[in-house]
Order: C-alpha cells, then sequence, then structure tokens
C-alpha cells in the first residue's frame, strides 16, 4: 500500500505542475477510511489516503481509477480505464488459527468500460471491469444511482447500487481450495458469482473557493456466495470515510 501512495501522490505533482498544458480541473484530497474487514479474525482496516481527482476534456484521474473518454458532453460520458481494487488478504494478519493456513489474496487490477449520465433526476452509472493482472482473472459489473441535495455550501448525496461479481473472483478472494482445507480444517469452499446491493451516502461542505470537506459512508449487503464463506464472519461490510480536499 506504501507504494500505491507515493504513486498517487507523485501523480498529483505531475498533474499539478502540468495542469496549465492539460487544462481541466484537479483536485488533491486527504483523507481517511476505516472499514471492519469482512474476512475472520481480521482488524478494522484504517487508512490514510491521498487522492487525485482530475476531470479533463478527454482524460480524467479518481483515485484509483484513471482512464480516458470515448465520449462525452454535459450529461453523458462513455469511457475506457484501468482501476486499483484494493481487496486483498493477509493470513499472518488474522487472529484465527485456522485463517492463518491460508493463502494471501493480493490487490488486483481492473480493466474498465464505463458509462454515466447526469439528468435533473439524479446520475447513473454502469461498469463492467475485468481483472488483467491474472490475480483472479474474475469479472465485476456495477450499477449505480445518486442524486445530490444542495443547500448553500452543503451538499447530500444519498445512492443506491448493485455488484455483481464473477464466480473467478469469489472463488479467488473467499474460496477454500483442497489444500487449504486440509491444512486449516475449515470446509472446502467453490462460491459462485453473486450480487452484492449497497446504500451509500456522501456530504461535503465547500469551505472556501479552494477548501471542502467530505464524508461518507457505504454499506454493502454481501451477496450469500461471499457471506456463507468460512472465511467471512459478517452480513454488512461498511466502509467510512472522510477528509479534506483542495480545489486548484
Amino acid at each position: 500500500m506504501l507504494s500505491l501512495r507515493r504513486a498517487v501522490l507523485a501523480l498529483g505533482m505531475v498533474l499539478a505542475f502540468g495542469q496549465s498544458a492539460l487544462g481541466g480541473d484537479l483536485s488533491l484530497s486527504l483523507g481517511v477510511f476505516a472499514t471492519p474487514s469482512e474476512y475472520r479474525g481480521m482488524d478494522t482496516k484504517v487508512l490514510p489516503m491521498p487522492l487525485v481527482r482530475y476531470e479533463g476534456e478527454r482524460l480524467f484521474v479518481n483515485g484509483y481509477t484513471a482512464g480516458a473518454y470515448l465520449w462525452k458532453d454535459e450529461r453523458q460520458r462513455l469511457f475506457v480505464g484501468a482501476s486499483l481494487l484494493p481487496q486483498y488478504f493477509r493470513s499472518s494478519k488474522s487472529d484465527d488459527w485456522a485463517m492463518k493456513q491460508l493463502d494471501n489474496r493480493n490487490i488486483s487490477v481492473l480493466a474498465t468500460l464505463g458509462y454515466g449520465i447526469d439528468t435533473e433526476w439524479g446520475s447513473l452509472s454502469l461498469r463492467a471491469s475485468g481483472d488483467v493482472t491474472g490475480t483472479s482473472d474474475g469479472f465485476l459489473a456495477d450499477v449505480s444511482y445518486s442524486y445530490t441535495l444542495r443547500a448553500g455550501d452543503f451538499s447530500l448525496t444519498p445512492g443506491a447500487g448493485v455488484l455483481w461479481t464473477s464466480s473467478d473472483h469469489n472463488d479467488y478472494y473467499y474460496g477454500i481450495s483442497r489444500s487449504e482445507s486440509s491444512r486449516s480444517g475449515l470446509r472446502r469452499y467453490s462460491p459462485d458469482s453473486g450480487f452484492s446491493p449497497y446504500l451509500r451516502v456522501a456530504a461535503g461542505w465547500d469551505m472556501t473557493e479552494h477548501w471542502s470537506l467530505y464524508a461518507s459512508w457505504t454499506a454493502m449487503f454481501l451477496s450469500d456466495e461471499i457471506r456463507n464463506s468460512p472465511m467471512v464472519d459478517r452480513d454488512v461490510q461498511n466502509i467510512f470515510g472522510g477528509g479534506i480536499t483542495y480545489r486548484f
């Protein structure tokens, strides 16, 4: 994770110095994200997250995702990109003896095709992604809707969506192989694909022209295929975030 943070910070410096040439809008955020792990015996993850957001005519960077627009107008956008999936499991970090006997699960990089549209009734987003690192060879698809309410310098954006994860993805991150079962005593498990609906709310406060605060909460209702895994000990995964943003 440390190398990722350095890469994001370096990218932010490049964009900051090259903004006049690139055009578009640039912001840098420093925040903290916390999520109780869905894996048994794992502590809550609390991570400082420097994030870069850049919105240009053709290129964009948004946190873990960077890409290019194939088509874009004032309301719609079609894009391709690459994104980091910050999902992983380190067996040595678990407090559960059986979980310590399992193999690690690693972060992967996804190639993404996405579409978004903004209307007076809210925003709709569709994404289809596939692992390009050979880590899981999995696929993900996401459909989400959000609506922003504004009152002066404050904004509140509730939303909802559904995340589909393929059997390959679920098997890599939540399955238990024959050899792992023999070592750990956990039953062998090979999940199918599944749907995980989620709710999300984000809030923002524009303190000045350049500075703003943000906070977010996401509740992911894990699919049956995930929560039935012997590796998992919860039905809902909550993700909390907050921080400060500077817009150039």
